[in-house]
């Protein structure tokens, strides 16, 4: 139910009156109505009349003859303007006399009786009069409407597993006149959807319904059975085709057979009729037959026309007393009666043979004409249309029901609208109000379903406050849109009128800017309101966009509203002159001044938003406020004046405040750099929050925006400069302070910052957009300029960097300079001026690594280190052409390690990292002893090895296996050796040697038996090979296979090819085959090679160069 208005008691006059007008409905002249058949029946009396036709317009069952359809209909009118209160009331107890369908079963007939004279409002003795005549009348024929719609899961009775059902119907009492419905083949659940009308002779409340399912058996020959034995299904259905066959044979009979039945006893039909499932059953037998949809209703004879209008008038009457009664309150009777009422209602629906559509549209015509008076239900008047639509649409235009429909319509509608225009009266927290909104836009949408109306429903007596162009045809969605309109109209004055001061001067332009600021929130709350709570009702049920009619109407309003109040302010506004070298910006800013550009750009956002959510919900709309920008154009560049001033300003008071001391300890910049980078993304809010959509105007302001934050880059740098350069003393031994640090990082924080705060100004978007705006040329200029103003702020703070940091180098050069000359001299000897050099050098550069952010850090480091550099490969290449000893270089390599524990600091490196990388390099070779040296050239053959996929030498094929005291080392089988005979075949054999030597002394050499004249030897042999603890534990130790050929004397072996594999390698694959691709050593540009060149005196360096190149 709903609750659209506060409960109301309904007064009696207001009764009474309803109930005086429903009783003249029923009287009627007698003499009027005797005169008007006489006339239009002027070949027969009205007597003679009578005794062809009962008096609710049925043919009387003593008359054998035809009657002409317009003697019935002309009758029939006669018969409905003849109708008093009394004969009503005689018909409705007659009917209560003659109760059907269960529900007559569950009351008595007395108190329906009393019910009804109580709402007949019948004194005692006229009571008793009618009553008698009701009873005395013969009682009503009624009729069972039977409709077999379908069923389901019925046993089979075929041979292919389906069967042929069609279905019988009789009453018990009468069973000679039995009804069949259509035959569904091979189907176990029929559709069949056919209607029946069964006249009932006996007492309704003893009679039962009898429904059988049979299946059909056609005739067929004994060939035509014997031709579906390949659809039979299953072992039951072969015996039931050999029966069925049997049969033919023997009788010729072909008997249909019985599926199932059901009985139902009509008591059980209620008035509105009845629709349900029944199981099918078969004598005793429980097994599931299957079950039958049925739908029944009862129904007697009568005239159509009379009957209408009597239940109209029952209608009417019953409605009136129930509000009466039960003092509703409007809006609340949503078609419930009470449990008399409905009896009496559906009663004489049921006895009337009257439709569910007929009681819907007579409902439609009752329910409507009260509902002007007495405000019903929505819902009530939605269930309606939901019976009567469907039928509706299939009438002509010109039908007598479709009028009558319409005009229920026409009074229905202005209440729907009514509740539409005052929606803004009740809280949308209520759901009842959208609740009944979405009825009204049910009732609408239904109503505007069927088309063109067939009467004016739109009167201008009752539609007048709607204003109409003359050339609109007046439609449902026009008339609509309409009451929308004039609502918003209504609530758009009546929130202007509370919004303006009280005192409002015309010349006041904070005042105004404040009420039309106000005045916007108010309309988009409206907007917002309707948009969450009724714009998908509207859509969803009318395809109305109910919030794009507010907007548009809004949108008209509040530019007149608007454009005059912001083009004066704007007017009025003084252009500021910023000079060029002053930091007293704040005096140029008077208070008034600042809070006028406050309000007019919060009014410039308001504004904004608002045509924003237009242009959401009006998509493809051309907006009246399209253009609001263009009233701000001098008020831009006054906001972007106070940024720029205020910016300085506190640009100048951070750097002020900064004590060069690092913000917190994940970062290595000062106060003053966050606080600068926040006004500057204050300026960037600024600016997306202006959005500016004119391309050109846009380009204007977004330039003057990235001249003045490089303005204060530049004023930044210098001022951070002079203010670290007055905090520092001069001393003779210069000592690297945070401050100089913290200065350097500042700087080059706000200039990396630069670019990734112009690239969120979307420059490159703004840039393409004028190019398809104008010209490339144009685009590539404005490009081109400000490139140049961000490219010469980037250099000015690059250069004032460059020159801190050179003041730093040249502060911190002498040192340098000391430590790496003393450093040089002092290497062998015990003294500790180089100590005390490194402590100087670790504290300064310790400072610079702590303190200075990492690209700083590198670009000292740089400087130094390239000096460093230089001179440690120098001392290098001097030494090895003096032949020094590898312990020579490994002290160097200390020292080396000591030195660039000073430079690489955690892992801050310097860029000159190349220079380092050769110089460490050449220092761990020449480190090594020669049998390492040799051991890492057989890691670097390893590597090659690694690489190679399929050897043109061959392969070997081992598998090792670690023990406690050793490797068990299984040589297997060579394959695809290269052939070194003239044969084709080749004499190998395989030599195991480890490296590097010194680990291995003492080691004998392993080798296996020569295989004769073949390329796929197999070797087959184990070597248990001792091995230390120690030596174990090395798992960098490798094995070198060498395969050999041996020549035919045996006195020289040709050398075939070589393969390496490390312990760890063998550990990680113990006991498992492994095969190894054949390679030969290249002599190339090792570095190992050359360290081994570099020892001519070594006699082990020198034999393993002359082997190796032998095996080239």
């Amino acid at each position: 139910m709903s609750t659209t208005s506060h409960p109301q008691q309904i007064s009696s006059r207001r009764t009474c009156s309803a109930f005086n007008k429903a009783f003249k409905l029923l009287s009627f002249n007698s003499k009027s109505a005797n005169k008007k058949l006489q006339k239009k029946t002027s070949f027969n009396s009205y007597n003679e009349i009578s005794k062809m036709l009962n008096k609710n317009g049925s043919i009387s069952s003593n008359h054998f003859r035809g009657i002409r359809r317009q003697l019935i209909d002309q009758f029939a009118t006669s018969a409905c303007h003849l109708m008093t209160i009394d004969d009503l009331y005689q018909e409705i107890l007659f009917e209560i006399c003659n109760n059907c369908g269960s529900e007559s079963y569950d009351i008595c007939p007395d108190i329906l009786l009393e019910f009804a004279q109580e709402v007949f409002k019948i004194s005692n003795t006229k009571h008793e009069d009618i009553l008698r005549m009701a009873r005395q009348k013969e009682p009503p024929k009624l009729r069972l409407n039977v409709e077999i719609i379908k069923a389901e899961n019925l046993l089979p009775k075929d041979a292919n597993g389906f069967s042929d059902p069609f279905a019988t119907i009789y009453l018990e009492s009468n069973a000679s006149h039995r009804y069949n419905t259509s035959v569904k083949h091979t189907t176990l659940n029929p559709i069949w959807e056919e209607h029946f009308s069964l006249p009932i002779i006996d007492n309704p409340k003893e009679e039962v319904l009898v429904v059988e399912i049979w299946d059909f058996d056609a005739a067929e020959t004994i060939k035509e059975k014997v031709n579906k034995l390949l659809d039979v299904k299953g072992v039951k259905g072969l015996s039931k085709l050999m029966k069925e066959i049997a049969q033919t044979a023997s009788t010729g009979k072909h008997d249909n057979e019985l599926i199932g039945r059901a009985a139902i006893t009509l008591k059980s039909i209620s008035n509105s009729g009845l629709t349900v499932w029944y199981n099918l059953e078969k004598r005793s037998k429980t097994k599931s037959r299957g079950s039958v949809l049925l739908n029944m209703t009862l129904s007697a004879e009568k005239n159509k026309r009379v009957a209408l209008q009597e239940h109209k008038h029952l209608l009417n009457l019953l409605l009136i007393h129930e509000l009466e009664s039960s003092q509703v309150a409007e809006y609340w009777w949503n078609g419930k009666f009470t449990t008399n009422a409905e009896l009496v209602r559906s009663q004489h629906a049921v006895q009337s043979g009257l439709t569910n559509f007929d009681c819907a549209l007579c409902q439609w015509v009752v329910y409507s004409k009260i509902h002007e008076n007495h405000k019903l239900n929505f819902i009530l008047f939605n269930n309606i249309l939901d019976i009567v639509i469907p039928t509706l649409k299939l009438l002509q235009s010109d039908c007598e029901d479709v009028k009558t429909f319409w005009d229920g319509v026409k009074r229905v509608l202005p209440s729907c609208f009514s509740i539409v225009r005052k929606i803004r009266a009740r809280n949308v927290s209520d759901k009842h109000i959208v609740s009944t909104l979405c009825d009204i836009l049910d009732i609408i949408s239904k109503i505007k379903a069927l088309g063109e109306p067939v009467i004016d429903i739109f009167p201008e007596n009752i539609y007048g406050f709607i204003s109409l162009k003359k050339q609109d045809v007046v439609n449902i969605d026009l008339v609509l849109e309409a009451v929308i309109n004039t609502a918003t109209k209504e609530w758009l004055e009546y929130i202007m009128e509370g919004s303006k001061p009280h005192t409002r001067d015309e010349h006041n332009d904070e005042e105004n800017l404040q009420f039309l600021i106000k005045l916007i929130q108010m309309v988009r709350s409206d907007l917002q309101r309707g948009m969450e709570h009724f714009d998908k009702h509207f859509y969803q049920k009318l395809r109305i966009n109910y919030s794009g009619i507010l907007f548009k109407y809004y949108d008209l309003n509040l530019f007149d509203e608007c454009k005059e109040i912001v083009e004066n302010v704007c007017a009025n506004i003084k252009r500021m002159e910023i000079p060029d070298d002053t930091l007293e910006f704040s005096n140029f800013l008077d208070e008034e001044s600042l809070n006028m550009g406050t309000t007019l750009f919060e009014l410039y956002l308001v504004l904004k938003r608002f045509v924003s959510l237009g242009r959401s919900i009006c998509t493809n709309c051309e907006l009246a406020l399209d253009k609001f920008y263009s009233w701000f154009m001098p008020g831009v560049t006054h906001w972007l004046d106070i940024s720029i001033v205020k910016a300085l300003s506190r640009i100048d008071k951070a750097i002020e405040l900064d004590q060069l001391q690092a913000v917190d300890d994940t970062v290595k910049y000062s106060s003053s750099a966050v606080d600068t980078l926040a006004i500057f993304y204050q300026i960037k809010i600024f600016w997306h929050q202006l959005d500016w959509p004119d391309i050109e105007g846009s380009y204007t302001f977004v330039a003057k925006i990235i001249d003045d934050v490089c303005r204060c880059c530049v004023f930044y740098s210098k001022r951070m400069s002079r203010h670290v350069e007055s905090q520092t003393t001069e001393n003779d031994l210069f000592i690297v302070s945070a401050e100089w640090c913290f200065a350097i990082n500042n700087i080059d924080y706000i200039r990396q910052s630069l670019p990734t705060f112009i690239t969120e100004l979307e420059i490159d978007g703004l840039i393409k957009k004028i190019s398809d705006f104008r010209t490339n040329l144009d685009a590539d200029r404005c490009a081109s300029t400000i490139n140049s103003l961000i490219e010469n702020a980037l250099d000015t703070q690059k250069n004032q960097i460059l020159e801190l940091i050179d003041i730093v180098g040249r502060k911190m050069a002498p040192s340098i300079k000391r430590f790496l000359a003393e450093g040089a001299e002092v290497l062998y000897e015990n003294s500790n001026s180089m100590e005390k050099l490194m402590m100087y050098m670790e504290s300064s550069l310790k400072t610079l690594y702590n303190t200075l952010n990492e690209v700083n850090f590198a670009r000292i480091l740089d400087a130094i280190w390239i000096e460093l550099s230089v001179v440690m490969y120098d001392l290098i290449q001097s030494n090895l052409d003096k032949r020094r000893p590898p312990s020579f270089f490994l002290n160097l390599k200390q020292t080396l390690s000591v030195m660039t524990s000073c430079f690489k600091i955690g892992n801050a490196v310097t860029s000159d990292i190349e220079v380092l990388r050769e110089v460490e390099k050449a220092l761990d070779l020449h480190a090594y002893e020669t049998s390492d040296l040799i051991h890492q050239y057989y890691l670097e053959l390893l590597g090659c090895q690694q690489g190679i996929s399929r050897s043109e030498f061959g392969q070997l094929t081992i598998k090792p296996n670690f023990t406690q005291t050793g490797l068990v080392l299984h040589i297997l089988n060579g394959r695809n050796l290269v052939p070194m005979d003239q044969n084709g075949s080749c004499d190998s054999f395989v030599k195991i040697n480890f490296y590097p030597t010194n680990r291995f002394v003492n080691m004998p050499i392993y080798k296996t038996s020569v295989h004769h004249k073949t390329r796929f030897p197999l070797y087959d042999e184990i070597f248990k090979i001792n091995l230390t603890e120690e030596q174990l534990s090395k798992h960098n130790s490798l094995i070198l296979f060498s395969i050999k050929d041996k020549d035919l004397f045996g006195m020289t072996s040709q050398y075939i090819g070589e393969c390496y594999i490390t312990f760890a390698y063998l550990m990680a694959n113990a006991n498992e085959q492994i095969h190894m691709e054949l390679s030969r050593p290249r002599y190339t540009e090792s570095e190992t090679i050359r360290a081994l060149e570099y020892r001519q005196g070594d006699k082990q360096a020198r034999d393993f160069l002359k082997k190796l190149r032998s095996k080239m």
